[in-house]
C-alpha cells in the first residue's frame, strides 16, 4: 500500500468558486500612492484594511503569490514545490538556498535559531494553527512597552481586540461537531501535567478548547462577502486550507482592503526604502515568471511595513545601509516567543492527530491542527514559569517522513516513560503497526528572553543571532512538563529533535525552532531604547524624533515574549496603530459591515 502522502492524484476543490485578489501583472502597478503596505501578514492586512476604508489609495506588495482554496499543495511533490529552505548555519558543506523565494513554506535554518514562516498573500495566516489566545495580562505590565501604550491598555483589550474578533471570528471547536480522539488523549494528559506543575486536580480552567479562526458554519457569503465552506476536520491546516474554511486573512482583512478600493501586487519583494522630498521611495524587484528582477520603484505619502519580524527588520537594515537614518537598537529584542515541540511517541491509546487525505470519512475526522489546549499561566505563579501546550496535527502529505523521524529519535533521543515494562510488553509493543496513530505531538509557547539580535550577512541574508538560546531555563521547564504528559499517557517521550534530539546531538548545539518569530523593531521611548514609539512610527536615529510616515505595524514591534500564539495580540497593536494614525492624519474610520462601495 502506497502511503496517501506519496499519491499525486486527485487535490481536494472546493465548495465555492474564489475570485482573484491581485493583480494579474506587478507591471499595473502605479508610480504614486497615498499609502503603501509591505507585507500581507495580520499587521499589513489590517493596515491595508483600514487605509482603504479611509478613502486612502492603498497598494499592497506581496513577495509570495496569491493562492486561494483549492490551489494548496495536497501531495509531498506538491509541498516540495512550494517550500523555500534557506540554510545559513556558518557550515559551507550544508549551508545554501532551494526553492524559490514566492514558495509557501519559507524554512530559514541558523546557527541557533531555525525559523518556520508563510509567504504569499495573506502571510502567516496561509499555514498557521488558526489561534487566537489572549497572552497573559501581566506581559503588557513589562516596561519594554512605552509608557503611553501601558496607559492605554484599557483600549488596547476593548475597542482594537473587538475589532480585530469582528473580522478575524475566533471560535472555539463546537460541542455540536463529532468528537476528537488526540483532545481526549490531551484531556488525560492534563491531569497529570496540571497536578504536576500546579498541585490542582480540578482541570476545568486548565484544559479547554481555544477560540480558533475557522469557520464552522457553511456561508455563501461572509461578513465582508466571501462564500466558506464548514471545516470538515481534514487536519491539513498548516499546509493551507483547500476548503476554504480557515479564516485567513485571504477571507476577511484583504477582501475588505480590495472592496474598499486597495490594489494588490503579488511576486514584488520590496528592497529597501527611502526619502524623496516629502515623500518615500519604495525599491522593489519583481518575481514574476520572465522578469529580469531589475530593481524598480514608486512613491508614497505613507509608509507601512507589515513583512513580518524578519521582513520588516530586514527591509529596514537594508535601507539604513544605503543612508536611511535608524536606531542602533534595530534587530535587537528578538524573540522566539519561547516555541518548541515533543512528542509522545507511541502511546498506550490512539490518537489519530495526523491530516487526512482528500476523501476522507468526515464522520472520523482529525480535527483542525489545535482543537485543545493546556494553559498552565498561572496567576500565583511567575510570569516566566508559565506556559501552554497545545496538540497539533501534521498535514497528511509529512505523514512518511513524520514516522521516519519518529522511528529514529524513539532510538536516539526517546526516553521511556514506563520502564518497569517486561520484556515482552516491550517487543510486542515495538511490533505493533502504525504507531504514528497512537503519537501525540505537543505544541508550547513559553517565556523566553528576548535577547536575540537580527543581522544581515555579507550576502544581505537575514541571520538570527541568539547564542545558547537552548539553555534558558523555560525550554528545561516545557521539557519537563512534556515528559509528564507522554508518561501519562504511556508513550516514549521524544524532545524537540533541534534541541534535545538527533539534530541537536549531531551538532551538539541545543537549538529552537519558531514559528512565532518576534521583535527586531522593538517598540521603545525613544531611538535609545526602541526602533518605533508607541504607534509604530520609526524613529530617526537614537533620538526621541520619528518619521511620521514610516511606520512598522507587526510581530517585529512586539518588543517581548508573548508565551502564546501571538497573532491575537499582533492584532490588537496593528488595529491601535491604525486608530492612532487615523486621528493624527484626520481621517474617519469606519468599521461597519454591509455595502460596499
Amino acid at each position: 500500500k502506497i502511503c496517501p502522502c506519496l499519491s499525486s492524484g486527485e487535490t481536494q476543490h472546493p465548495k465555492y468558486t474564489y475570485s482573484r485578489l491581485s493583480k494579474p501583472t506587478p507591471t499595473d502597478i502605479k508610480a504614486k500612492y497615498n499609502v503603501v503596505v509591505i507585507g500581507s501578514g495580520y499587521g499589513g492586512s489590517i493596515a491595508a484594511s483600514r487605509a482603504a476604508r479611509a478613502g486612502m489609495s492603498v497598494c499592497v506588495l506581496e513577495r509570495g503569490k496569491e493562492l486561494q482554496p483549492g490551489e494548496y499543495p495536497d501531495d509531498i511533490h506538491q509541498a516540495a514545490r512550494e517550500t523555500q529552505v534557506e540554510i545559513n548555519t556558518g557550515d559551507s558543506i550544508v549551508d545554501g538556498k532551494l526553492g524559490q523565494p514566492t514558495d509557501l513554506v519559507e524554512v530559514i535554518v541558523n546557527h541557533d535559531v531555525t525559523v518556520v514562516q508563510g509567504c504569499g498573500l495573506g502571510g502567516g495566516s496561509l499555514i498557521n494553527a488558526n489561534v487566537g489566545l489572549d497572552c497573559d495580562p501581566r506581559v503588557f505590565d513589562d516596561e519594554a512597552w512605552p509608557k503611553a501604550f501601558r496607559d492605554d491598555l484599557e483600549a488596547v483589550n476593548g475597542v482594537d481586540r473587538d475589532h480585530a474578533y469582528q473580522m478575524l471570528k475566533p471560535t472555539p471547536y463546537p460541542k455540536r461537531f463529532p468528537s476528537l480522539t488526540k483532545m481526549g488523549q490531551l484531556k488525560k494528559a492534563a491531569k497529570a501535567v496540571a497536578k504536576d506543575v500546579l498541585d490542582i486536580e480540578d482541570i476545568s480552567k486548565v484544559f479547554y478548547q481555544p477560540p480558533l479562526y475557522v469557520n464552522f458554519k457553511d456561508t455563501k457569503s461572509n461578513h465582508v462577502g466571501v462564500p466558506q465552506e464548514a471545516c470538515v476536520g481534514c487536519g491539513n491546516c498548516c499546509s493551507g486550507c483547500n476548503y476554504g474554511a480557515k479564516n485567513t486573512l485571504i477571507m476577511n482583512y484583504l477582501p475588505d482592503a480590495k472592496s474598499h478600493g486597495a490594489e494588490m501586487f503579488t511576486r514584488v519583494e520590496v528592497k529597501t526604502i527611502g526619502r524623496d522630498n516629502e515623500e518615500w521611495r519604495v525599491a522593489y524587484v519583481t518575481h514574476a515568471e520572465g522578469d529580469s528582477e531589475e530593481e524598480r520603484s514608486l512613491r508614497a505619502d505613507i509608509v507601512i511595513l507589515g513583512a513580518g519580524a524578519l521582513g520588516s527588520t530586514k527591509i529596514l537594515l537594508n535601507s539604513r545601509n544605503r543612508g536611511l537614518q535608524m536606531s542602533d537598537q534595530l534587530g535587537e529584542r528578538f524573540s522566539t516567543n519561547g516555541d518548541t515541540i515533543s512528542f509522545s511517541y507511541d502511546g498506550k491509546d490512539p490518537v489519530e492527530s495526523v491530516g487526512l487525505p482528500p476523501g476522507f470519512d468526515e464522520r472520523k475526522p482529525v480535527g483542525p491542527c489545535i482543537s485543545s489546549i493546556i494553559d498552565l499561566r498561572s496567576p500565583e505563579k511567575d510570569l516566566r514559569q508559565g506556559y501552554v501546550i497545545e496538540d497539533s496535527s501534521p498535514p497528511h502529505m509529512t505523514e512518511m517522513g513524520y514516522c521516519i523521524l519518529m522511528a529514529l529519535e524513539s532510538h536516539v533521543s526517546g526516553i521511556d516513560t514506563f520502564p518497569d515494562k517486561s520484556l515482552w510488553e516491550d517487543m510486542m509493543r515495538s511490533l505493533r503497526p502504525d504507531n504514528i496513530s497512537r503519537t501525540l505531538g505537543m505544541l508550547t509557547m513559553s517565556q523566553d528572553k528576548a535577547q536575540g539580535k537580527l543581522g544581515l550577512d555579507h550576502q544581505g541574508k537575514i541571520v538570527m543571532h541568539y547564542p545558547n538560546i537552548g539553555e534558558e531555563k523555560n525550554f528545561e521547564l516545557v521539557n519537563k512538563g512534556h515528559m509528564v504528559a507522554a508518561g501519562s499517557l504511556e508513550g516514549t517521550f521524544i524532545p524537540n529533535p533541534v534541541w534535545g534530539g538527533l539534530f541537536a546531538k549531531s551538532r551538539d548545539v541545543k537549538s529552537v525552532i519558531t514559528v512565532h518569530p518576534l521583535g527586531g523593531c522593538p517598540m521603545g521611548e525613544s531611538g535609545a531604547t526602541g526602533v518605533v514609539n508607541h504607534k509604530g512610527q520609526v524613529f530617526q536615529g537614537n533620538t526621541d524624533e520619528v518619521y511620521d510616515t514610516l511606520y512598522v505595524m507587526d510581530g517585529a514591534i512586539i518588543p517581548r515574549s508573548l508565551g502564546v500564539n501571538p497573532t491575537l495580540t499582533i492584532c490588537m497593536v496593528a488595529e491601535r496603530c491604525m486608530r492612532l494614525m487615523a486621528d493624527d492624519c484626520g481621517w474617519t474610520l469606519n468599521y461597519k459591515f454591509g455595502k460596499k462601495r
